[in-house]
């Protein structure tokens, strides 16, 4: 259990605030305060990758190199909290779904080309599966894999599906 006079008692009202750790060689880091383990009184944060702070790099300090920790001094205040960071992952993430989605409707309407051209008769189920020869086969979003219990019709969805690649 954490000591009365841990850092974890002592610094854990600045988690997810911009921060200064001071290490015992004098030097400080400079970076969003993610956490602190309670038990070990190990240091998370997240540090950005470079001047235009496109990214952020986990960086980990040892209990036993912490000096102390500051709130964000002039050097640190233009990073974001980690609520800020949060809210901007999100918008990505919906960025990414759209993205995902648009890629699965295109492979769906490849896949139905090619069917289509070796004669191949389909059926699109209302869960966007794509059924093959009246359900014999059935191959599911993201359209990679095929289920099927007969190993020639199998092997040969398969050979077809490469053809996406």
């Amino acid at each position: 259990m954490a000591s009365e006079n841990s850092l974890f008692d002592q610094c854990s009202a600045l988690i997810g605030e911009s921060t200064r750790v001071l290490l015992q060689d004098g030097t400080y880091t400079h970076g969003v305060l993610y956490c602190i383990d309670p038990e070990t009184d190990h240091v998370a944060l997240l540090c950005p990758l470079g001047q235009d702070n496109s990214g952020y790099n986990v960086k980990i300090v040892l209990a036993h190199h912490v000096r102390g920790i500051e709130k964000g001094l002039q050097e640190s205040t233009d990073l974001p909290t980690l609520g800020a960071l949060k809210k901007e992952l999100e918008k990505g993430r919906n960025s990414s779904l759209e993205d995902s989605t648009s890629i699965q409707r295109r492979r769906q309407q490849q896949l139905g080309q090619v069917l289509t051209k070796n004669f191949v008769p389909f059926d699109v189920e209302a869960d966007d599966s794509i059924r093959v020869f009246g359900g014999a086969a059935t191959v599911r979003p993201p359209y990679r894999s095929v289920e099927c219990a007969n190993e020639q019709l199998l092997r040969r969805m398969q050979q077809l599906l490469e053809q996406l690649s």
